[in-house]
């Protein structure tokens, strides 16, 4: 009876308007951010503004349907800057005002590169339906006394598809999903073990306990981002850099980034397999129908084994200097990357600040350093800042935090290690259901682990 119509992909900032689907007997909804109101909708066009702040942060948008008498009669919640979703779809059963009838599927679609879908398809109990409009596909009559299910899959690329599934009829009161939330802890140093018992009475949701049901290791993954003239700041060292080794990323890749001259062979990725990608910092813009959405340039995944064996002027290379960057805004999508695999997971920033010289690149980012530090410390992601150019060379740098020199091959691939083992003693906890990363806390009074920040 209530679905979202506007739904909010990739990083979020700033007032958004967030339009719903609503059907009856919904006769007024209430839109929530993060469980404070935002405001009460009383009718169509069912929209409203909605500031979800100046600076990336996980947030819970909620709408509350209610009937003419003010019982709630319908829920709907979709969560924004916790994840990597390129597509996402909405569905909302429409009913016969008179009958009661299930009428239609209305639907709603969004994608991160805003294309318009190539095919949707529909089943009701598994039987296809007619799909004459993609946004309203009418069902046939049914037994209202059993349950059925409507599925709804909108593809808009041989790769990129989603689906929605909506359960009515019979017993069925409302369509649950089942969702998991991943926390990433550090174990003390001595310890190689951690059971789900080890995790029991140590988490509380505000102020309430939160119950662990599991714990697990997996793999690590972690994003590296690097000022574009990174790759001309190396190339200006051979020396210091030079690498006979061949290099991991075989293809071209923009933004500083570029095909080592003798590639290693491409090798498939396990999904236990511990990975390393790049992500570049020269935004690029597409709009569509008045909406602009930034993307960043995203490599492969690397086995993360390499990044210690190999020198990073396979994987950075000299190329012509754009006219700016945003480093702190590719930090942000970096991290909700990295977060959204729900695996051990961290992110190096190599900068290429020179002591008393303005930036080679202008940062032209629309988020400051600190909201994006904050952001990485909500979604539980440890930040490593590795310079090229000491330790301490000035306050580009300073604003990231601690950096650690990396001045040649051998520093690299000594913090590459050093890097792996602090992701070994990394380890994820689940909650059942969705919750909020920021507002689940630890009590370090009992016990020894800690939050990977």
């Amino acid at each position: 009876m209530v679905a979202f119509e506007t739904l909010l992909l990739g990083i979020v900032t700033g007032i958004w308007p967030v339009r719903l689907m609503v059907a009856p007997p919904v006769a007024t909804v209430e839109l929530r951010l993060d469980a404070a109101a935002v405001g009460v909708m009383h009718g169509p066009p069912w929209a409203m503004a909605c500031d979800v702040g100046t600076g990336p942060m996980p947030h819970e948008l909620t709408a509350i349907g209610r009937d003419a008498s003010g019982r709630e009669v319908a829920r709907a919640t979709q969560w924004a800057n916790l994840g990597r979703e390129r597509a996402r779809v909405s569905a909302l059963l429409e009913r016969d005002p008179v009958t009661h009838q299930p009428a239609a599927v209305r639907l709603a679609w969004e994608t991160a590169d805003m294309v318009q879908p190539q095919s949707v398809t529909a089943t009701l109990d598994e039987t296809p339906l007619a799909v004459a409009d993609p946004h309203r596909i009418a069902l046939p009559k049914v037994d209202n006394d059993k349950a059925h299910v409507v599925s709804v899959e909108v593809a808009f690329s041989p790769q990129l598809r989603d689906r929605a599934d909506l359960a009515f009829g019979g017993d069925v009161i409302d369509r649950a999903e089942s969702e998991l939330t991943a926390v990433a802890v550090t174990v003390p140093s001595k310890r190689t073990d951690l059971g789900l018992h080890d995790v029991q009475g140590v988490f509380s949701e505000d102020s309430q306990p939160l119950t662990p049901i599991g714990v697990d290791e997996g793999h690590a993954e972690v994003a590296v981002v690097a000022d574009v003239s990174a790759g001309a700041f190396i190339a200006a060292h051979p020396k210091e850099w030079e690498s006979r080794s061949g290099g991991a990323w075989n293809g071209s890749f923009g933004d500083g980034f570029g095909a080592a001259e003798i590639p290693l062979p491409r090798e498939t990725i396990g999904i236990g397999t511990d990975r390393f990608f790049l992500v570049g910092t020269v935004p690029s813009a597409i709009a569509d129908s008045g909406r602009e959405r930034t993307f960043f340039t995203t490599s492969a995944s690397v086995r993360l084994a390499w990044l210690a064996r190999h020198s990073l002027s396979n994987w950075l290379w000299r190329t012509a200097l754009p006219q700016g960057q945003a480093i702190a805004d590719a930090v942000a999508v970096a991290a909700s990357n990295v977060a959204s695999s729900n695996s051990r997971r961290a992110l190096i920033l190599i900068l290429t600040e020179v002591p008393g010289a303005a930036p080679a690149v202008a940062d032209a980012s629309t988020y400051g350093v600190a909201p994006v530090r904050a952001y990485l410390a909500a979604l539980d992601v440890p930040l490593v800042v590795w310079s090229l150019t000491g330790s301490d060379p000035g306050p580009v740098t300073a604003a990231w935090g601690p950096a650690v020199a990396v001045r040649d091959r051998w520093e690299a691939q000594a913090q590459a290690k050093k890097l792996e083992k602090a992701l070994d003693s990394q380890r994820i906890v689940w909650f059942a259901g969705r919750h909020l990363p920021q507002r689940i806390t630890l009590d370090e009074s009992k016990t020894q682990l800690r939050f990977a920040r």
